[in-house]
């Protein structure tokens, strides 16, 4: 058995599809005194977990009804995984209210830091085209249409739109370190 730890703190954050989550991330991970895990549900999906079955219908005809499901399970990972002592860096995209508040009592007694990643709607149109493995549209229909970043405060903020350098991720450090024991995210609780 490993040696006891306290419970894992967890850093989210939350922003639209190519809105530069996963590099900030990265940065993080390299940033921090502290060893972190990166969590995303990308990478449950870029794993190969997902079934290869493919319906007449649609080549993700079953996704719907699987999805909620799927992001269910991926919620419930995170306090387990915290619970046994890691530190956790999780990219998400917090797509429904009803998210943000089931997470807030899943992670209830967790030290949760909550990062609001907010980039240009025409820098995360030009992003998506330029990547090539994203559908048009998507992290703008997360901002404009989910309304992502209106479920409630952050307990930090920032705009990757100019892009993600080691100074913004040091923010992101910063503002961790120095932050209080009042939390938006348990304020949802």
């Amino acid at each position: 058995m490993p040696p006891e730890r306290g419970p894992g703190r967890v850093i989210i954050l939350n922003g639209a599809s190519s809105s530069g989550k996963s590099t900030l991330a990265k940065i993080l991970q390299r940033t921090l005194d502290e060893p972190f895990l990166y969590v995303s549900s990308d990478q449950f999906v870029e794993s190969g977990m997902l079934p290869e079955r493919r319906d007449h219908v649609g080549p993700f005809a079953w996704w719907q009804e699987m999805r909620p499901r799927f992001f269910d399970g991926f919620h419930r990972c995170l306090p387990a995984l915290a619970a046994a002592g890691n530190d956790l860096i999780v990219e998400h995209v917090i797509e429904f209210p009803e998210w943000r508040r089931y997470l807030a009592r899943l992670l209830e007694g967790f030290d949760v830091f909550l990062v609001g990643v907010h980039c240009d709607l025409a820098e995360i149109d030009r992003r998506e085209r330029e990547r090539g493995d994203r559908r048009i549209g998507e992290g703008r229909g997360h901002v404009e249409t989910d309304g992502i970043h209106t479920f409630g405060p952050y307990d930090y903020e920032v705009d990757t739109s100019d892009g993600v350098s080691p100074g913004l991720a040091q923010s992101v450090v910063t503002a961790w370190r120095s932050r209080c024991t009042r939390r938006a995210i348990s304020a949802l609780a």
